[in-house]
């Protein structure tokens, strides 16, 4: 397969949705937890419905069952809670307004916190943490980061479009910065050796580089450089819930809570490809402070309202 058919056969956002899980058969299966988890409100009773854009390795779906790093960790959490799962597919630009108008319970695939996203709905803590990597090849001399002076006297790209665009043409000292219309473009170049750096999506970067060893290419960490903050930053990856379904939010934020006890987001990332420690390393600034969580972790903002413990369905 191409580099651009095997990249599009995971990026294929429809309209369409699936169930899984759902029912009888998942409280039957899931124990002492679900029988112990109260009922909460969804839109489709027993049923968490995720807005995404199907998109690989977060979300997507393959012989009727959801796959993807951010789509498990979704699934292990309402598997505690007693609910199905189900994926409602649709354009990325779509997902916030469906959860915000009650068509879906929550929106995933490596949603980047935003302030805007913040006043629109309730946030979850961090699930993990993705940065800017830069797609090499493999006989690169850089192995656990890579610094902006580092680019001196090479080519980097990107995808046209990207917020990184401007900074990406300031960087001191690289020899060319090339623009393409997509991030099949982008990753052809460095297979082929005319570009030297990429920058693309990194959890995309690690899943293709985990499916096509034959490329020989590596993802390193870029190291954030306060002279280019944009291009060198962190986001905190979230998920995205009604501001007022309270009893919900506060569920799925204890079993994100239980997923950093456990280990288990680093496991189902590693699972994807996503492996480097690098996403579970929280950037030096919180954002979020002042925001819509206070300096103890509490949530404030549109959203602000007395937590409730569900702990116990986490024990």
């Amino acid at each position: 397969m191409t580099i651009k058919g095997w990249i599009m056969a995971f990026i294929k956002p429809s309209r369409r949705t699936f169930m899984i899980g759902a029912g009888a058969t998942l409280l039957a299966t899931s124990g002492r937890q679900a029988a112990a988890a109260p009922a909460f409100k969804t839109v489709e009773p027993g049923v968490l419905t995720i807005a995404n854009s199907n998109e690989m390795p977060a979300i997507a779906m393959e012989n009727g069952k959801l796959i993807g790093s951010d789509a498990e960790i979704v699934e292990t959490i309402a598997k505690k809670l007693g609910l199905g799962v189900k994926s409602a597919q649709m354009e990325w630009s779509a997902t916030v307004q469906s959860v915000k108008s009650g068509r879906a319970d929550i929106m995933v695939g490596n949603m980047g916190w935003t302030p805007a996203r913040a006043a629109a709905l309730l946030i979850t803590d961090a699930i993990y943490f993705a940065g800017t990597f830069v797609l090499m090849k493999k006989d690169q001399p850089f192995t656990d980061k890579i610094t902006v002076e580092d680019a001196k006297g090479h080519s980097i790209g990107t995808v046209n479009g990207f917020t990184i665009v401007p900074e990406m043409k300031k960087l001191p000292g690289v020899t060319e910065v090339k623009l393409y219309d997509n991030s099949d473009g982008v990753v052809r170049d460095v297979v082929a050796g005319r570009l030297d750096f990429a920058v693309v999506d990194a959890p995309l970067g690690d899943y293709m580089i985990l499916k096509n060893p034959n490329w020989n290419l590596k993802q390193v960490p870029l190291m954030h450089d306060a002279r280019f903050p944009q291009l060198t930053s962190k986001q905190h990856t979230v998920m995205g819930m009604n501001q007022t379904n309270f009893d919900l939010f506060d569920a799925v934020n204890a079993g994100v809570k239980w997923m950093w006890r456990t280990k288990q987001n680093g496991a189902l990332m590693r699972k994807y490809g996503v492996s480097n420690p690098d996403y579970l390393v929280p950037p030096e600034k919180n954002p979020r402070i002042g925001v819509d969580r206070d300096a103890a972790g509490n949530v404030i903002g549109p959203g602000a309202h007395p937590t409730k413990d569900f702990s116990s369905l986490f024990a």
